[in-house]
């Protein structure tokens, strides 16, 4: 099982990507979760789950979880070609913590996310230094939560570093006690 944080809503929201699972067991009483409005689902029935619920029934041998979607190989020679022009926020918004949380069942994720990321970061560093542009926008549209947040805390540094060089940033202020004694 992956370890995720239990008060961390960034985690929460990544688990709730829906991988494919296959029923090992037979299952009675779901109501209508099956096909063809039947109470029963029969094994090897093909479920798209909540990762969360999905990992936790894998456990317990009542599913076989699939790997997702968004880590097929398919999907991972297309962002080891071109990291930069993916639109991760629209393949995943949690798109790194959800790949963290897969880690455990396909060993080759976490060598790509940090491939992705270091690419991309550069990209995100220098949006925040230049500026907006056509091209950054389009850029920044594609970051997923991760990345957004990297690129919002870059923009604040580069900020606090224009304000320092503008002697803003601190200015040396008499002290109380001696402002009352100069005079």
């Amino acid at each position: 099982m992956a370890r995720r944080s239990y008060y961390d809503i960034d985690d929460i929201l990544a688990g709730q990507e829906r991988v494919p699972c296959v029923l090992r067991v037979d299952l009675d009483g779901l109501g209508s979760a099956g096909s063809g409005g039947t109470s029963k689902v029969h094994r090897n029935a093909r479920w798209a789950l909540p990762y969360w619920m999905a990992d936790r029934l894998n456990e317990e041998d009542y599913v076989d979880m699939e790997v997702s979607p968004v880590f097929s190989k398919r999907a991972n020679r297309m962002y080891t070609a071109s990291p930069e022009s993916m639109q991760l926020r629209a393949i995943c918004q949690y798109f790194y913590l959800f790949g963290l949380q897969l880690g455990d069942m396909v060993p080759d994720i976490p060598q790509l996310l940090r491939n992705m990321f270091m690419q991309r970061i550069i990209k995100v560093a220098r949006i925040a230094q230049q500026g907006q542009n056509v091209e950054a926008l389009d850029f920044a549209q594609s970051l997923d939560k991760t990345e957004a947040r990297m690129l919002k805390l870059c923009q604040q540094a580069q900020s606090s570093i224009s304000e320092w060089h503008k002697n803003n940033a601190y200015a040396l202020k008499r002290a109380a006690v001696t402002a009352s004694t100069a005079g």
